[in-house]
């Protein structure tokens, strides 16, 4: 994988991995060095090795990628996102790759199967021309987060709402931001980094809630953050899955989403959690925030509290870890991860 320093498919391909070598399956990673990543696979006893992925060495990266492929021994290779997808060399190791997007699909040619983490995106490969018998649908898991600690965060009377994210356009905080502006009570915690920080922070001292909303930036532990609040909003305006979305769900909060991809295929509304029914891009947001802020609807969520584990649109479970008979005997990670078999899913694909 050649992920970003910070960022949900990136912390999703970390937990990923950790899991599988926690039920033993032999693996091996080829990742970009990035925000101490490989140290902290290395820690967990993965064994990884450092690629850059530079465009301009793609030459030198396959060569790479089929000497570590064939000294391992792979039955499959599974590879993450467009760059490290786009450089794997043809074998005779089966390829997966692995989607969390719509992404452009001119560098998973050569793949030998497909996996969507969203029925959405599913649909989307199909539509555009990859056979169905060759995309599989595989939802996110999430560790279970009920239990742990619960960030301390600043206060200022009222409900606690938190956010979490890279701090970019697609994720709509400045729209949270001008919606918690409209709420006269409460904290609003934004965890995350990215290029939109500075941009977001001036927003605002503008809006009047600097006081009130606190940036605390990248967190090890971002369910923590979700623990210690009392709503959890996802005002993506571009969300195909949202894995916060489902670590909200496991720590048996309140969530509130915008109607993106990710939003609609993991919240029933008024079931598991609440779709708001405002354009993401007005600030009408603040309605369905204060109305259940201002009048405690935050704590009548019964059956999200009840049974977060069921908490899944169209009786998906949600996973909150690798049950060790989901797991092939041989897997190779190189950016991706290769499995031998497939696991079967509710969803109308393999």
């Amino acid at each position: 994988m050649a992920g970003a320093p910070q960022g949900g498919a990136e912390l999703f391909f970390e937990r990923l991995a950790t899991s599988f070598q926690n039920a033993g399956v032999r693996q091996r990673l080829m990742i970009k060095p990035a925000g101490g990543r490989a140290d902290r696979l290395a820690a967990a006893g993965v064994d990884v090795t450092a690629c850059s992925y530079s465009p301009m060495l793609a030459a030198l990266h396959r060569r790479q990628l089929a000497g570590a492929i064939a000294a391992s021994r792979a039955n499959v290779v599974l590879s993450w996102m467009n760059r490290a997808t786009s450089m794997v060399p043809k074998t005779k190791v089966p390829h997966v790759a692995r989607l969390g997007g719509f992404y452009k699909l001119k560098h998973y040619r050569s793949c030998d199967w497909l996996v969507a983490n969203t029925r959405g995106i599913a649909d989307y490969l199909v539509r555009e021309g990859v056979p169905a018998d060759r995309v599989h649908h595989q939802i996110n898991f999430v560790p279970d987060g009920a239990d742990g600690p619960a960030f301390d965060g600043p206060r200022h009377g009222g409900p606690v709402i938190a956010a979490l994210g890279r701090l970019h356009t697609n994720k709509a905080f400045d729209t949270l931001i001008r919606a918690f502006s409209g709420i006269d009570e409460g904290t609003l915690w934004i965890a995350g980094d990215g290029p939109e920080r500075g941009r977001l922070e001036a927003l605002a001292a503008e809006c009047g809630v600097a006081g009130r909303v606190w940036f605390p930036g990248w967190l090890d532990d971002p369910q923590s953050v979700i623990r210690g609040a009392d709503i959890f909003v996802c005002p993506s305006r571009h969300e195909p899955f949202g894995n916060v979305i489902a670590e909200a769900m496991s720590c048996a909060r309140p969530v509130i989403s915008t109607r993106s991809h990710g939003g609609k295929e993991l919240v029933e509304d008024g079931v598991n959690g609440l779709l708001d029914p405002a354009s993401i891009n007005r600030p009408e947001l603040a309605c369905g925030i204060q109305s259940r802020a201002t009048t405690g609807q935050y704590h009548l969520h019964r059956p999200l509290h009840q049974n977060p584990r069921a908490a899944m649109q169209g009786g998906h479970e949600l996973l909150f870890g690798i049950k060790r008979d989901h797991i092939p005997a041989r897997v190779a990670l190189m950016g991706f991860l290769v499995i031998d078999g497939t696991r079967a899913s509710s969803s109308g694909y393999p």
